[in-house]
């Protein structure tokens, strides 16, 4: 059996099944004018399955979401080419994984009206991603372990079900009743709103009440949200850059990758603008460490692939762990070596400077300077909050994270 690996529409690679009952899995390039992954760089020979299950791993749910949407295909959760089969037409990046029949057919958009959005957020815990095999329409992949719908929203605002590879240009995540960590989308729009009324480069994200209660909803940055349809943009994350598969997004004491270090050789290599990624990717260090989010993994860290290199995409699923004191607080990637937050100091932010290829006497400086400014900003979104009626008791206890953060790095 044999998947497409289409581009833009054109097919630039072919992912090839040895055996039918086999769960392995190789790639190899069929044109050779561009690399998928800076771990899959063009060549003639046919990438391993170990080589090639890193890059496409990472296309696909991650736990029990997975195993979720894999017993609704009848699929067990191990059979990854199995659910790229069935998920692929839209992933995140530029690339869409389908059998080549399937391509010609026309994409749509199923639009909803408030009552199918009502129901199609409510029924998420049972249909992940609105995911449901038996309508035979719905086809994409995201990968996560939070449950979440990705859809596409027009210019006045209404949502519509991406079909038939029809690019999906928003994600939205709701507060799910019975959840153990309450109050995760107003955490994350804060969190995210932070960052960006910060000066650092973010998603963009609105907050919505959709079926009685509070809705995340993130602007795609790997879509081109000025046109309609939404031309993909490619991007993958640090794990599939670096050649690495999910269940290595967490740095382990000892090990060079992934890390920030990892992080900066890649992109000395590939930037177009390395000087101003690197700062940025101190930056977004810095403000995971501020606001308390210690799940800032290599997933969370995407490159934006462009004409003339890769560039660090913009922050998303920024979240104030911290609030949530049964979660590890050690940080997913360490700064000088050191994971708990409460042993960094300015030798570990110097580390960390060395690290990405800052000076670190002046980037102390700029940390001070964020630290500063996070504190101020993070008080006047509260009050926003207050004012426009979304505060939950959430936000005050990030604002105290936030400022017991700083205190103690100023």
């Amino acid at each position: 059996m044999t998947l497409g690996v289409y581009w833009d529409g054109v097919e630039v690679g072919r992912l090839h099944q040895p055996e039918t009952r086999s769960r392995d899995y190789t790639f190899e390039y069929t044109k050779r004018d561009r690399a998928i992954s800076l771990s899959l760089p063009v060549q003639q020979e046919t990438f391993t399955s170990a080589e090639s299950r890193p890059f496409f791993e990472a296309l696909l749910p991650e736990g029990v979401i997975r195993e979720q949407i894999a017993s609704q295909f009848r699929l067990v959760a191990s059979d990854s080419y199995g659910l790229l089969a069935e998920l692929g037409r839209d992933c995140a990046g530029a690339l869409q994984i389908v059998e080549h029949k399937r391509m010609s057919e026309p994409p749509g958009v199923n639009w909803l009206d408030d009552a199918e959005l009502d129901g199609l957020i409510a029924d998420l815990p049972r249909h992940p991603f609105g995911v449901r095999p038996e309508e035979g329409r719905l086809r994409l992949s995201l990968a996560g372990v939070q449950r979440k719908a990705v859809l596409v929203r027009d210019a006045e605002g209404r949502f519509g079900e991406p079909l038939n590879g029809m690019p999906s240009t928003h994600i939205l995540k709701p507060d799910l009743p019975g959840s153990e960590y309450q109050s995760l989308a107003v955490n994350e729009y804060f969190c995210m709103r932070l960052a960006s009324s910060s000066g650092l480069s973010a998603a963009r994200v609105d907050l919505q009440t959709i079926a009685a209660r509070p809705c995340l909803v993130v602007e795609r940055f790997d879509r081109d949200q000025s046109k309609r349809p939404a031309p993909r943009r490619h991007q993958e994350d640090l794990c599939q850059a670096l050649g690495l598969t999910p269940d290595f997004k967490y740095q382990r004491p000892g090990e060079r990758v992934p890390s920030y270090e990892g992080l900066a050789e890649l992109l000395d290599r590939y930037s177009p603008q390395p000087g101003p990624d690197r700062l940025a990717a101190a930056q977004a260090a810095v403000f995971h460490f501020l606001v308390g989010n210690a799940d800032a993994h290599a997933k969370n860290v995407s490159l934006l692939h462009t004409a003339s290199g890769v560039v660090l995409a913009p922050l998303y699923d920024v979240v104030c762990t911290a609030a949530y004191p049964d979660l590890s607080t050690e940080l997913a990637l360490s700064i000088g070596d050191v994971f708990d937050p409460a042993a960094l100091g300015i030798a570990q932010w110097g580390d960390l400077a060395i690290d990405l290829g800052l000076q670190p006497r002046a980037f102390e400086r700029s940390r001070m300077e964020l630290a500063r400014r996070v504190r101020s900003e993070a008080l006047a979104l509260r009050g926003q909050a207050i004012a426009e009626g979304w505060h939950e008791p959430i936000i005050d206890e990030i604002v105290a994270v936030t400022e017991a953060r700083v205190n103690a790095s100023v």
